[in-house]
């Protein structure tokens, strides 16, 4: 059973070896490498030095081959060691290193190296083949990937990302189905990115080089896995895996983050560019969870200050976010039912630097308070097909390949042909149908416009449009259009045809001139009335 390459390299250097307290190592290798050919991978073992109480493996290959993707994962040694307390220590010696090689249609082969280093790691490992508890400590865990030349365009493309005082430990229980639970800490992560871009051949001679780092202090994971029996290819077939009973959730929590970066270069006329840029955060988290009744992410983050200084403009672009959240979740296996999703997004105090202001309202005529902008929307959706059936997979790729194929700009076309579609590929049919859609709250607060809108809709099956109401109340923008007459962002023999436009869709409420209101109905027959008047 081939798994995905990021949790082949994490099991291979943190679970090095799942045990037993009266096993011997060797039998712990046996049991580590029938986990691995299970997966899918060849192993092969340059040397083996079996002491009895100790087994030391030299030179050890795991690799998998497939349509799209090689992978090869190599250990230089590993060791596995009874400890005497009924514990087997497995210590990995060297570097780690995964070269990856990914086909695509009509273009050179993805290739990208990744090495791990982790000195002085360890893994204390006890209980039963059943119940196994194994407790990690790496003081470091550094990771380098490298994009092949192919994809830099000659250039160096190198990412580093580096966890310090890791600690941890991962629980596997072997039942019906196999229970893994996890949990862990690091004091930080350093992440660094460089990019040289040299020269590119043709016309266009642009070059440059991008220096970023970013530093996390603290961070913090924990999640289950469940994997059900009986399913192989589990990486490829995820929808046969979800549909025997697969689930993954976790969390993740960051502390403060902080962050620069630098570049610099010349365009294709050789006029000079460089820049710089800062960040920081107070923090922030996210969630995961993955199961046959649907998919969801939901993420937080506050205090978030930017800045970027380009030498093209006299002052930094700067802004400041006092705090963001999202989630998202929607179905993903097959059923008759319709099932929920949901969007949720929250942006709380943006506010512009006074040089991004400055450049059209330099007589600061227009509100500057902080922005704040809230989306709330829900629904029920038909799921004709699992979204990770690799049968949709293919069919989009096949699309894509041929749409590339029939270039409509390319000597010769038949731009009839183009213009009408006749010869486009069909699209293959989506599994995701929306059966309604509710808008529990759509929000927004800037430059003295506070806009409100709901609505609940339906959208009959082969519809061209939906069928509902919504409506919305807004406050402030005959101020903001008198405002933007006054700064020239609007000319004042416009301002007419703005306030009649905006009179087709919303009127004033009595006794208030500057609130307004508005009511869409969106009718079986396709016609569309506001405020009781047909528009459509």
């Amino acid at each position: 059973m081939r798994r995905t390459l990021a949790s082949s390299a994490i099991a291979l250097i943190v679970g090095a070896g799942p045990v037993l307290a009266d096993l011997t190592p060797a039998q712990v290798w046996e049991n580590l490498e029938s986990y691995y050919t299970d997966m899918g991978y060849q192993v092969t073992i340059g040397s083996t030095d079996d002491a009895g109480s100790t087994l030391t493996l030299s030179d050890v290959v795991a690799t998998s081959e497939t349509e799209q993707v090689d992978t090869t994962i190599t250990i230089p040694t590993l060791t596995l060691e009874q400890t005497g307390d009924a514990k087997v220590r497995s210590v990995m010696d060297g570097e780690l290193t995964i070269e990856s090689l990914t086909q695509v249609p009509d273009e050179e082969p993805m290739e990208f190296n990744v090495v791990l280093v982790a000195p002085d790691n360890e893994m204390l490992s006890s209980g039963t083949v059943e119940d196994m508890l194994h407790e990690f400590n790496y003081p470091s865990l550094e990771t380098v990937v490298r994009l092949g030349d192919e994809n830099a365009n000659g250039g160096e493309v190198p990412f580093t990302a580096t966890l310090t005082d890791l600690t941890g430990q991962y629980r596997t229980v072997q039942g019906d189905d196999q229970n893994i639970t996890y949990d862990m800490t690091a004091a930080g992560m350093d992440l660094e990115l460089n990019v040289n871009e040299p020269p590119s051949e043709g016309e266009s001679q642009g070059q440059g080089k991008f220096a970023g780092q970013m530093h996390i202090d603290g961070i913090t994971t924990s999640g289950q896995t469940v994997l059900p029996a009986g399913v192989e290819n589990m990486a490829e077939r995820i929808d046969l895996a979800l549909n025997a009973g697969f689930l993954a959730d976790g969390t993740l929590e960051m502390g403060e983050m902080t962050g620069n970066a630098t570049f610099e270069g010349t365009d294709a006329d050789g006029g000079s560019q460089s820049g710089s840029g800062k960040f920081t955060s107070g923090g922030g988290d996210l969630t995961f969870a993955m199961s046959k009744d649907g998919m969801s992410y939901e993420g937080t983050s506050q205090g978030t200050e930017v800045e970027v200084t380009v030498d093209q403009l006299p002052f930094p672009i700067a802004y400041a976010v006092e705090s963001a959240a999202g989630a998202l979740t929607f179905p993903i296996s097959k059923s008759e039912d319709a099932q929920p999703f949901s969007l949720n997004y929250e942006l709380v105090g943006l506010t512009l630097a006074d040089g991004i202001w400055n450049l059209f309202d330099p007589g600061q005529e227009l509100p500057r308070d902080p922005a704040n902008l809230k989306i709330d929307v829900a629904g029920e959706a038909l799921m004709k097909g699992d979204l990770f059936d690799p049968a949709f997979g293919e069919e989009m790729a096949g699309m894509a390949e041929e749409s590339s194929d029939q270039d409509p700009t390319a000597d010769g076309a038949d731009q009839g042909a183009t213009a009408d579609g006749a010869d486009m590929p069909a699209s293959p049919e989506m599994p995701f149908e929306p059966q309604s859609v509710k808008i529990n709250a759509v929000t927004l607060q800037a430059v003295g416009v506070d806009a409100n809108v709901t609505g609940d809709l339906t959208i009959p099956q082969g519809a061209q449009q939906p069928v509902g109401i919504v409506e919305g109340e807004f406050t402030g923008v005959n101020a903001l259009l008198e405002k933007l007459v006054s700064i020239g962002l609007v000319p004042q023999e416009q301002l007419m045809g703005a306030r009649m436009m905006i009179a087709m869709f919303a009127k004033p409420v009595e006794g208030n001139p500057d609130q307004m209101q508005t009511k869409l109905e969106f009718k079986e027959d396709g016609s569309i009335f506001a405020n009781g008047q047909q528009v459509q």
